[in-house]
C-alpha cells in the first residue's frame, strides 16, 4: 500500500506487466472500500483505467470490490425522492445539505452535524457500477446484527457457480428461485437476512436514510481525527502520529487552530465554518476508522529539545501499556472494574503488509530506520451518528492523554515501596476487609506524581489481625513490602489472572429469584462488591498495615496481602499541569462511597497543592429531577465509581492556601473552615453532557481523616523539570505552549505568553 494505506497502483502495474510478459493469466484484483485497520478506500477509478490499457495488450482481469465497510456509503449519493444517483457536482455543492428530518433540540444545538464524504471517496463510489462483484457487510456500516453479509454480482450468471441443489428442497418456480440455492447458508435461520431487509425498508438506502447516518458518522470520525492530530502538546513526553497525514492544502492548520475551530467550537458555529467542515471532510480516514501510533521521547538538556525514542520494541511496549488502560480483557464472573473510560483497539504494522504507510509512520515516529520489525498502532472506530463536537471530544481527549501519561510512567517510573492512606474505620465487627486507599503523592518524585485511589480487599485470614490492632479513629496506613510502580499497583502489571475460574458461586442461589423490578435490585445483583478475595482477578500485593497516631507514631503492624478490587481514580498530575493553565475555579474533590459510607478526597492539581481525606456523615443524595427516573439510585451507583465535586463556597477558589513557613518547604493549609458545604457533582457522564448535580456535604461526626500539605510538596525544584520550565534572567519560568506544527527550537528562544 501507499502512504495513505491505499493500494499502490504503481506496484500493481509492475506485477501486471510481469504477468503479461510471462503470459500468466490474472484471475482478478480486489479493491478494498474501507480497510479494517486504516479505513482506506482504494483507487477504483484509476484501476479501471489500468485495466483498459492492459486489455489493449491482451490482458484483462476480474475486479472485485470488498465493500464490507464502504459499500453502504453509496447511499449518500442516492436522492430519496428519485432513488437515482446524483451527479458529483450536485453532491459536492454547498447548497446540497442533508439535515435530520426531525432535529433533536438541545442546548445551543438544533441538530446533529454530518460531513460529506471526501472527493476521493465519492469518485470511487461513482465507479462502483463498473466492478464485477461487490461484497457488503450489513453488520458493519449497515448497523445490523452479526452475521449478516451480502454478495452482489454484475453478471447474475456467476452465482450459478455456487448453486447447490438437493432433491428434498423446493427450489421455486420461474423467477421465484429459492435463495439458498445460490449461497452457503444451508439450514441456517433467516433472521439475519430478515433484519437486513427490514432495516433497508425502514431506514432507506438513500441520502436521507443510511446516507445521512453514515455522513453523521463521517463527521464523528473526522472530528476524532482532528482530536488525534491536535492532541500532542509541546511539553508532552510522547509524540502522536495519525496514520493518515494531513493533506498539503491544509498544512496551515496548526494544532491550536484545530482545537479552537473544531474541538472547542459550539456546534452551530462549527456548522457555519466552511473551512473547518472542509478540513473534516478532506482529511483523515476515507471511512470511519482512525489509525495512529505513538512514540515516547526524552528531553535533551544540552539542546533543550525532545529526542524521539529509536527502539521499536520500547515503542511497542508503550503502545501495549497504553492499550491496557483503554481496553477490556476481563469477563464476568471475575471482571474487575479498572476504571476504563475509553475503548480502543490495537494492531501492528509491518513492512511487508503496510509498505508505504509503514515507512511513513516509522519516519514520523523517529524510529530506527534499520530496524524492520513491526510497530505498534492504535485504532478507533467512530460509528455513532449522534455526537457533538465540543464537550464530548474534549472530554475524550483528556481521558486519552491521561492514559498516555500513565503508560509513559509505566515505562520510566522507578519502583518504590508505595505508601497508601485509607479513610476507613476498621474497628467495626461488621468490617469485611474492604477499604478505600489513596497513594501518598509527591510532586518532586515523578514516580509518585499521581492521584491514585482504589478499593482494595485484604486477605480474609488476616482481617481479625488488622482489627485487633485498630484503635478508635486512628489512621490506617499501608506500605507495599516489595518495590513496585503505580502502574503495577493500579493495573496488575503482567501478573493479572484474566478470566480465572471462580472458586465458588458469586451470587447466592436465593438471589436468583430476585424480581428485579426496581433499579436498586438490578444494581445490587450485577455489582462486583461481593467478590471473594480469591476470585478477584488481580495479583496479590504483599503489604504492611499499621495505624498512625496524630503525632505520627506507629500503632501495631500486620504483614498481609491485598488485591485491587476497583480503580476509582488514576490521574497523572503531569498531564494536569500541561493541559490546564491554572488551578480549577473552585476546590475540586473526589466523592466516592460504598453501601454505607461516603468519603471525600481532594484532587491535587499541580505544585503546590495538598491531599485530604474526609468521611461524610451520610451518603449525599442529589436533588430529585422529575425527568430523570431513579436519580438517587443511579447517583449512588456512580459514587461507587467516584464522581468529581466542586465546592464553590470556598472563598479561596481552587488555589491552595499557603502557610508562612520559616523553611523553604512550601506548605499548604486546609481551606475547609466549615463542616457543611453545598457542592456541585460532576460524574464522567455529566462531563459529556455538561449537567451537574447539586448535593449537600456534611462531616460533623468522624469528619476529616487526613491532611497532607507538606510532604506532597517537599523537595520540588523547577530545575528538575526542564521540559516544563526554562531559566530566564535567573528565574525559572513556565514554558508556554506553542501549538503550531513545530520543530522545537534548539536555541530555546520561544517567548512566554
Amino acid at each position: 500500500v501507499d502512504q495513505h494505506s491505499r493500494m499502490d497502483l504503481l506496484k500493481l502495474k509492475e506485477e501486471l506487466q510481469k504477468c503479461l510478459v510471462k503470459k500468466i493469466p490474472v484471475i482478478g484484483v480486489t479493491v478494498v472500500f474501507g480497510s479494517t485497520q486504516e479505513g482506506a478506500v482504494d483507487d477504483l477509478e484509476n484501476l479501471l483505467r489500468i485495466r483498459e490499457v492492459f486489455e489493449t495488450k491482451g490482458l484483462t482481469f476480474y475486479i472485485h470490490v470488498d465493500g464490507a465497510w464502504g459499500g453502504y456509503f453509496a447511499s449518500c449519493l442516492v436522492q430519496k425522492d428519485k432513488l437515482i444517483r446524483m451527479r458529483l457536482s450536485t453532491y459536492s455543492s454547498r447548497n446540497n445539505v442533508t439535515r435530520s428530518p426531525r432535529p433533536v433540540r438541545r442546548k445551543a444545538c438544533d441538530q446533529f452535524l454530518d460531513a460529506k464524504l471526501s472527493a476521493h471517496f465519492t469518485t470511487q463510489l461513482v465507479c462502483l457500477s463498473q466492478a464485477n462483484s461487490i461484497t457488503l457487510d450489513p453488520h458493519k456500516s449497515g448497523f445490523c446484527p452479526y452475521p449478516a453479509g451480502g454478495l452482489l454480482y454484475k453478471n447474475g450468471n456467476i452465482r450459478k457457480f455456487l448453486a447447490q441443489t438437493a432433491a428434498y428442497v423446493s427450489h421455486g418456480t420461474g423467477k421465484n428461485d429459492e435463495i439458498n440455492l445460490y449461497g452457503i447458508d444451508g439450514s441456517k435461520p433467516g433472521a439475519a437476512s430478515a433484519g437486513v431487509w427490514l432495516s433497508h425498508k425502514v431506514i432507506g438506502l438513500h441520502n436521507k436514510g443510511y446516507g445521512l447516518l453514515l455522513q453523521q458518522c463521517t463527521f464523528s470520525a473526522g472530528v476524532m481525527y482532528a482530536l488525534w492530530c491536535s492532541m500532542e502538546r509541546r511539553q508532552d513526553p510522547f509524540t502522536i502520529v495519525p496514520g493518515i497525514p494531513i493533506k498539503e492544502s491544509f498544512k496551515k492548520w496548526t494544532k491550536s487552530k484545530i482545537r479552537s475551530d473544531i474541538l472547542e467550537a459550539e456546534t452551530g458555529v462549527l456548522r457555519l465554518n466552511e473551512e473547518a467542515m472542509d478540513f473534516i471532510r478532506e482529511n483523515g480516514p476515507d471511512t470511519l476508522i482512525n489509525s495512529l501510533s505513538i512514540n515516547i521521547r526524552y528531553w535533551d538538556k544540552k539542546t533543550n529539545t525532545w529526542q524521539n525514542n529509536k527502539n521499536v520494541e520500547k515503542q511497542k511496549d508503550f503502545i501495549n501499556k497504553f492499550y491496557k488502560r483503554c481496553s477490556h480483557s476481563y469477563e464476568k464472573p471475575s471482571m474487575v472494574d479498572r476504571g476504563i473510560q475509553v475503548i480502543l483497539n490495537s494492531t501492528i504494522w509491518t513492512k511487508n503488509e503496510n509498505g508505504g504507510a509503514y515507512k511513513y509512520m516509522k519516519e514520523a515516529l523517529g524510529l530506527d530506520e534499520k530496524d524492520d520489525e513491526s510497530i505498534g498502532v492504535i485504532i478507533n472506530t467512530s460509528m455513532s451518528p449522534w455526537l457533538r463536537a465540543q464537550k464530548t471530544f474534549k472530554r475524550v481527549g483528556i481521558i486519552i492523554r491521561n492514559e498516555m501519561y500513565n503508560a509513559y510512567g509505566a515505562i520510566h517510573d522507578e519502583p518504590q515501596n508505595l505508601k497508601l492512606v485509607s479513610p476507613n474505620l476498621t474497628n467495626s465487627p461488621e468490617w469485611s476487609g474492604s477499604i478505600f486507599a489513596e497513594l501518598e503523592t509527591s510532586f518532586s518524585n515523578p514516580s509518585l506524581c499521581y492521584h491514585a485511589l482504589g478499593r482494595f480487599v485484604f486477605d480474609s485470614k488476616d482481617i481479625k489481625k488488622i482489627q485487633e490492632i485498630s484503635s478508635g479513629k486512628l489512621l490506617l496506613r499501608i506500605v507495599t513490602r516489595e518495590k513496585m510502580t503505580v502502574y503495577d499497583l493500579m493495573t496488575g502489571g503482567d501478573k493479572e489472572n484474566i478470566n480465572q475460574t471462580p472458586t465458588q458461586e458469586r451470587k447466592p442461589s436465593s438471589r436468583k429469584n430476585f424480581a428485579m423490578e426496581n433499579i436498586k435490585d438490578k444494581i445490587e445483583f450485577y455489582s462486583d462488591s461481593d467478590f471473594h478475595y480469591q476470585d478477584i482477578a488481580m495479583p496479590e500485593v504483599s503489604v504492611t498495615v499499621f495505624y498512625e497516631t496524630k503525632d505520627g507514631k506507629i500503632h501495631g503492624e500486620v504483614d498481609t496481602k491485598m488485591k485491587l478490587g476497583r480503580v476509582l481514580r488514576y490521574q497523572h498530575l503531569g498531564r494536569d499541569f500541561v493541559d490546564e493553565d491554572d488551578y480549577p475555579p473552585s476546590q475540586e474533590y473526589f466523592l466516592y462511597a460504598d453501601d454505607k459510607t461516603a468519603y471525600l478526597s481532594h484532587c491535587p492539581n499541580r505544585w503546590p497543592d495538598f491531599q485530604q481525606q474526609i468521611q461524610l456523615d451520610q451518603i449525599p443524595v442529589p436533588q430529585a429531577k422529575a425527568e430523570v427516573k431513579n436519580c438517587p439510585e443511579l447517583f449512588q451507583e456512580a459514587m461507587k465509581r467516584g464522581v468529581v465535586v466542586y465546592l464553590p463556597q470556598c472563598e479561596t477558589g481552587g488555589r491552595p492556601v499557603l502557610s508562612r513557613s520559616k523553611t523553604k518547604t512550601t506548605v499548604c493549609r486546609d481551606p475547609l473552615e466549615s463542616h457543611f458545604y453545598n457542592a456541585l457533582a460532576w460524574s464522567d457522564q455529566g462531563a459529556f453532557t455538561g449537567e451537574m448535580e447539586q448535593i449537600t456535604l456534611k462531616f460533623y461526626d468522624v469528619g476529616k481523616r487526613w491532611f497532607n500539605g507538606k510532604k506532597t510538596n517537599a523537595g520540588y525544584c523547577k530545575e528538575d523539570f526542564p521540559h516544563l520550565y526554562k531559566q530566564e534572567g535567573g528565574r525559572w519560568m513556565d514554558r508556554r505552549e506553542d501549538d503550531s506544527d513545530y520543530e522545537v527550537d534548539s536555541s530555546d528562544s520561544d517567548s512566554d505568553s
